[in-house]
């Protein structure tokens, strides 16, 4: 990747990350900067101490921003996965732990839309 466009995309994602310092300090966080064509960033609420109100609060922040999520249960994997896109922003993936189920492992699931709340 040419400098130039290294920089670019990553202050985008140094601007996303204020955001996530703002609400969840101490969530676990994987940058993916090859990943889709802005990045990805990967925020990993397992084990973290973190609550779901932050997450929610966190979730609303980025949806003033523009972000639109979808949400993806996969009990087979033992979680649910929010997913935030915006246009010309890196991705946000907050993932969140559940009760594991390997017997769902066949079972479907699609993702739909989702909302923080207004």
């Amino acid at each position: 990747m040419k400098p130039r466009s290294l920089r670019h995309r990553l202050e985008k994602i140094a601007k996303l990350l204020v955001t996530v310092h703002k609400h969840t300090p101490e969530v676990d966080c994987l940058i993916n900067q090859d990943k889709g064509q802005h990045g990805h960033v990967v925020l990993d609420f397992a084990g973290s101490g973190m609550s779901r109100s932050k997450m929610n609060a966190l979730g609303k922040d980025l949806q003033t921003k523009g972000y639109t999520f979808t949400e993806k249960n996969s009990p087979w994997l033992g979680q649910i996965t929010y997913t935030g896109r915006e246009e010309d922003k890196p991705t946000v993936v907050f993932t969140l732990p559940i009760v594991k189920d390997r017997l769902a492992i066949n079972e479907e699931t699609h993702e739909k839309s989702y909302t923080f709340g207004s």
